[in-house]
């Protein structure tokens, strides 16, 4: 087995035990690290689907001391600058392993190696997701529902947006992916994701989800509302 195999094979499910794939992982350095990623990864999802995001906001204070304000905000500051780290090592590996029509499978890689996206359960203010946005030259008509994560991050071409928004279920991802262009809609699904690839005017947008939630009413409207560099999202394939 070749890295490439194992890498998707990894993607599909980081659980199974079949002998070849074992023996791969067991001999070759990086790919037993991208292997240990993925475990770490789906710890993190089981433990942000488990996590009722009512139940996290009447747990927190309505009104933090300064002290707390503070401290939150510089761990959300380097948590961005650790993510966009991350992210810039690993732009290399996803260009050789990762054609235009492959785009996909380099959505889930992107998804499962950025596991501290999920982590967050309360939403942004307005302001503060606006911050993560502008300077990517993006905006929205308007917020759809709780995003609870934000920062910018590299695709395959160039730097795009990584959100993360609650759903009924759990949590979702959405990738907005300037320059990613794609003909067709296509299904993204792997083990614990499920969702869709849309092309769109200026590139792609992917909508996936954690936990099972149907992801057609908040794609629908993204592709109404997401604006970049003034273009909107939508296209009629």
């Amino acid at each position: 087995m070749n890295c490439e195999k194992f890498q998707n094979l990894l993607m599909e499910d980081p659980s199974r035990k079949e002998r070849d794939f074992l023996d791969h992982r067991d001999h070759c350095p990086p790919c037993a690290r991208e292997w240990q990623q993925a475990q770490e990864f789906e710890a993190i999802l089981r433990a942000a689907v488990s996590v009722s995001p009512e139940k996290e906001l009447e747990a927190s204070t309505p009104i933090q001391r300064p002290t707390g304000w503070w401290r939150q905000t510089w761990v959300r500051a380097a948590s961005v600058l650790l993510l966009i780290g991350v992210s810039v090592a690993g732009l290399n590996l996803a260009q050789q392993l990762f054609s235009a029509e492959n785009l996909p499978q380099l959505v889930v890689r992107h998804i499962q190696k950025e596991p501290e996206m999920l982590g967050r359960q309360q939403p942004l203010g307005e302001m503060e997701l606006m911050k993560v946005l502008t300077p990517m030259e993006f905006s929205l008509v308007a917020i759809p529902g709780e995003v609870t994560a934000a920062a910018p991050c590299w695709i395959r071409k160039g730097r795009g947006m990584h959100l993360v928004m609650q759903g009924v279920h759990g949590p979702v991802t959405v990738l907005l992916m300037p320059g990613e262009h794609v003909s067709r809609t296509q299904n993204v699904v792997a083990v614990s994701l499920s969702g869709s690839l849309v092309p769109t005017a200026w590139g792609s947008m992917a909508v996936v989800s954690h936990a099972g939630d149907d992801v057609a009413p908040l794609l629908h409207t993204l592709q109404r509302d997401v604006r970049w560099k003034g273009m909107p999202a939508a296209l009629s394939f």
